[in-house]
């Protein structure tokens, strides 16, 4: 084999190339990085808690209902906060008019034990809707998975009106 100049630069060129790609990508997944903020992990979907709507809080029975129909999570953990656990909650459902509702999340232990509950107060527009509710403190890596639920925040007339529907839909007399 003889040496040839014109390889020896073409190889000097292609590691040259490899070198600044390589920066570019470190450069790139520490920007990205940076913009996500503190130290938050995305939790797998499997080690989230359970999230539901409750049942007779998924009406709000005004002049024009609201109907909260699904909710889903994304966990994480927040290791600059000491392990905190956090969900990104989305919620969808319908509205006959454009109003501003209040709704409410929990997390729940043992024996139906509130640990933890965050209300807001949501602007929906007509027909149907999805919100993402800001990040939802339920518990600290290595406790207890709590379950979590979800559900307009009502009066007692609301919440009696709602139950009443509920076991008439059941077909429970009362």
């Amino acid at each position: 084999m003889f040496y040839s100049p014109t390889r020896a630069s073409a190889d000097k060129q292609d590691q040259k190339m490899k070198i600044t790609r390589l920066a570019v990508v470190v450069a790139l997944s520490a920007l990205l990085s940076a913009c996500l903020g503190g130290d938050i992990d995305e939790v797998v979907q499997r080690q989230c808690p359970p999230i539901a709507v409750l049942v007779t809080a998924d009406v709000l029975p005004r002049d024009a209902a609201v109907y909260l129909d699904t909710a889903t999570l994304k966990c994480f953990i927040n290791r600059d906060a000491e392990d905190v656990l956090q969900a990104e909650i989305t919620l969808s459902g319908r509205s006959e008019v454009a109003q501003q509702v209040p709704l409410f999340v929990a997390a729940l232990g043992d024996n139906d034990r509130q640990l933890a509950r965050s209300q807001y107060k949501i602007s929906l527009q007509a027909g149907n809707y999805t919100v993402t509710l800001p990040l939802f403190v339920y518990g600290k890596k290595g406790g207890r998975k709590p379950r979590l639920v979800a559900g307009f925040v009502l009066s007692e007339a609301e919440l009696a009106a709602n139950r009443a529907a509920y076991r008439k839909k059941l077909g429970l007399s009362r």
